[in-house]
């Protein structure tokens, strides 16, 4: 289970003493349960007391997440393949893969080295080789 409490970074997620918590967990390809109840638990065992502090849940089901975003093939957030291969040479093969083949367009995603998992670090490459573009303009 991946935590995040993006409230600790923008504190105008939350409403006054209610702040948000997100979760994200891996299920098996095909899964249609609700893995709602074993995330919390999860989290209840770390942090005990969590679950009677639930003040509201929103859950997004794996059909729901590729509807979300079609490159969530299956609810996967990793965006393809994971081969030594595919990290290296995503979205496509490039000598930048943050260049989107067009001047001055750049892409950031799970899509991009690093990869899903490595979570910020394709925006922040991405912002670097878009900085050095600007820098010798």
């Amino acid at each position: 289970v991946l935590v995040g409490q993006q409230y600790l970074a923008d504190p105008s997620r939350s409403v006054g003493a209610v702040h948000p918590l997100w979760t994200y967990a891996h299920v098996p390809h095909g899964f249609t349960g609700d893995a709602t109840q074993a995330i919390i638990s999860q989290i209840e065992r770390f942090a005990p007391g969590f679950r009677d502090r639930i003040k509201g849940i929103a859950v997004r089901s794996t059909t729901e997440m590729s509807q979300y975003n079609e490159n969530y093939v299956g609810g996967d957030i990793i965006g393809g393949a994971s081969t030594p291969k595919q990290l290296i040479f995503r979205p496509r093969v490039a000598f930048d893969p943050y260049s989107a083949g067009i001047k001055g367009v750049w892409l950031c995603s799970a899509s991009t080295p690093p990869g899903a998992g490595a979570h910020g670090m394709c925006g922040s490459n991405a912002a670097e080789r878009a900085l050095r573009y600007l820098s010798r303009r």
